[in-house]
């Protein structure tokens, strides 16, 4: 299923484009601060946040594989990205978002957080959700806990380079 268009009261998500790499590049890809618990590096150029944007642009129509670009209604900026990805391993979607540091605390995670999440209950019929945080980001901790995510376990996870380990808290929501 191609990736869809949705919509919150504040919140349009669309699938993401090449044309958008110039804003999520000087927004939020090239930020140390929103880079700092991501599994991807901080984007040391445009040309780092254009290689990741082809990736997404070729994934919009594969199954499993649900990411969108966060647009605020009112000003129609682009400020962040999440979605869902399907998990063999753990037999379910992971819920994943970043959003650029200037709208860091005035819900619109949690807000597009629960859009994507109707779409995997409404329209994929999923059931369970998994999500991580570093120990130290909080405010992904908040985010998982107003969505509904309980508490599972303690665990880790890498940067795709390897260069960096995070340890973590996994969270599960069950339908």
């Amino acid at each position: 299923m191609k990736t869809p268009i949705l919509e919150s009261k504040r919140i349009i998500l669309r699938p993401l484009t090449i044309d958008d790499a110039e804003n999520i590049y000087r927004s939020w890809t090239s930020d140390p601060e929103v880079a700092k618990f991501m599994m991807w590096d901080t984007h040391k150029s445009i040309d780092e946040t254009i290689e990741w944007l082809k990736i997404e642009v070729e994934n919009i129509h594969k199954e499993g594989l649900y990411n969108w670009g966060l647009v605020l209604k009112e000003t129609e900026e682009l400020f962040g990205s999440g979605g869902i990805y399907y998990k063999e391993h753990l037999n379910c979607y992971e819920l994943g978002y970043n959003i650029m540091k200037k709208y860091w605390g005035q819900g619109l995670t949690t807000e597009a957080g629960k859009v994507i999440l109707d779409f995997g209950i409404d329209t994929l019929g999923e059931k369970k959700f998994f999500c991580r945080h570093a120990i130290d980001n909080i405010g992904s901790k908040k985010v998982m806990e107003k969505l509904g995510f309980q508490y599972h376990s303690d665990s880790s996870y890498n940067s795709l380079n390897g260069e960096k380990q995070f340890l973590s808290k996994d969270y599960y929501l069950n339908i």
